[in-house]
C-alpha cells in the first residue's frame, strides 16, 4: 500500500501530489468539503483505491461512522479541472485530475499541479488503468468526454471496408503471388496409337 496526504490540504499548501496509477492500490486521506446545507466542514474522509473498487470511510456531521464501496462503474471518468490558485491570483492556477462521480463529495482527487502538461499523462493511464473515459470539467462545473467508450472498448467512428477504397479493383494480395500455368504440349499420336519415351 501506499500513503498519500489529502489531496484539499495540497490544495490550501499549493505542493505538488500525484497517485501513481501504476502503484495500486493507494490509501489516502482527503477533505470532504463543506456541507452546502449547513456551510459547516464535513471533515476528512479515509479512501481505498483500487483497479475495480473504491471504499470510502467518513464520519457525518452527526458523528456516526459511515463506509461506502463503490464500484468504478459508478465514478462517471477520470476528469480534469482547473482550479484558482490563492497564492499566486493573477496566475494560471492548479490543474486537478479526479475521478468524477455526480456526487461531488465522491469525486477522489488524484493529482494535483500547476501543469497541465504534468497530469497528462497520467490523466491517460488512469483512464487505461480504470477502464473510464477521459473527461474535460468546464468552469460552469459540467463536464463533457474526449472519447466513447462502450465498457473497455473505445469506440471510434468506423473505418470504410476493404470494397470502398481505392485499390478494391485489384486482384486479391494472395492471387498476385501465383504465377499463371503453362499449357502443356499435346501428345504426338500416330494411329491413334501414342507415343511415348521409354527408358
Amino acid at each position: 500500500m501506499t500513503s498519500s496526504a489529502g489531496m484539499d490540504a495540497a490544495v490550501r499548501a499549493f505542493e505538488p501530489v500525484r497517485l501513481d496509477p501504476a502503484g495500486l492500490p493507494h490509501r489516502f486521506r482527503y477533505d470532504t468539503g463543506v456541507d452546502p446545507r449547513t456551510g459547516r466542514p464535513m471533515g476528512e474522509a479515509a479512501v481505498i483505491l483500487d483497479g475495480t473498487m473504491v471504499q470510502v470511510c467518513r464520519r457525518l456531521p452527526s458523528g456516526i461512522p459511515m463506509a461506502m464501496r463503490l464500484p468504478m462503474a459508478a465514478f462517471e471518468g477520470v476528469a480534469v479541472r482547473m482550479s484558482d490558485d490563492p497564492s499566486d491570483p493573477g496566475g494560471e492556477g492548479l490543474v486537478i485530475l479526479e475521478l468524477l462521480h455526480r456526487d461531488p463529495h465522491l469525486s477522489l482527487p488524484l493529482s494535483v499541479a500547476r501543469d497541465l502538461d504534468d497530469v497528462v499523462a497520467d490523466w491517460k493511464a488512469w483512464a487505461r488503468v480504470l477502464m473510464l473515459p477521459k473527461l474535460l470539467v468546464e468552469t460552469d462545473g459540467s463536464w463533457r468526454s474526449l472519447e466513447t467508450r462502450l465498457g473497455a472498448v473505445e469506440v471510434a467512428p468506423v473505418k470504410p471496408r476493404r470494397r470502398r477504397s481505392i485499390l478494391a479493383g485489384r486482384r486479391p494480395r494472395f492471387l498476385t503471388r501465383r504465377k499463371v500455368g503453362v499449357r502443356g504440349r499435346d501428345p504426338v499420336v500416330i494411329e491413334k496409337c501414342e507415343i511415348f519415351g521409354r527408358e
